[in-house]
């Protein structure tokens, strides 16, 4: 009985390393803030080049909503309450149309691919994230506290760039709905 014990939590230690070691690979860091949107620095790892510079977007994203980056929301993780039950939060990385994406804009691959030590294919870039988009969702779909709470503009760290968004010259001319 007692060797099943000691395999049993030999087990659940393993599995908690390893857990924590993909989240201490996802590095994400603000870089600057400009209106609306957040640019972030952070590394992405997959078995391809398209994939790693996907994970490296969601990896931002995994990063305000469960974990809180400096910078943006006090640093304190976007999604607060009923994480587990919440299905916006459920289909948000999975499925035909994962949510993430309304909420990404550019990327740039910041040097070139690599290898990590795993195997995988390694990327560092620059990722363009909606923060205020995605924290007005978060509050719609009850995952963020302060709802209806006033929205803003972050305190930036010191390290970081904050210019105001250069307003968008209006043009009346022909449009194309």
């Amino acid at each position: 009985m007692n060797t099943r014990y000691m395999i049993l939590s030999v087990l659940c230690l393993l599995s908690l390393l390893s857990a924590g070691a993909q989240n201490s690979r996802e590095k994400v860091e603000l870089l600057a803030i400009e209106g609306t949107l957040a640019v972030f620095s952070s590394e992405g790892f997959a078995d391809n080049k398209k994939d790693a510079l996907e994970n490296s977007k969601m990896a931002v994203l995994r990063k305000l909503l469960y974990d809180g980056v400096e910078g943006i929301n006090d640093g304190i993780p976007i999604a607060t309450l009923d994480i587990e039950t919440n299905l916006w939060l459920k289909g948000f990385f999975t499925g035909k149309y994962p949510a993430y994406k309304n909420f990404t804009g550019d990327i740039e691959l910041v040097g070139d691919f690599d290898n990590a030590p795993t195997g995988e294919v390694h990327c560092q870039s620059n990722v363009m994230i909606k923060y205020k988009l995605l924290m007005t969702q978060a509050q719609t779909n009850g995952v963020m506290a302060n709802a209806g709470g006033g929205m803003s503009q972050p305190a930036a760290p010191a390290n970081v760039s904050q210019e105001p968004a250069s307003q968008p010259k209006k043009s009346w001319g022909k449009r194309n709905f």
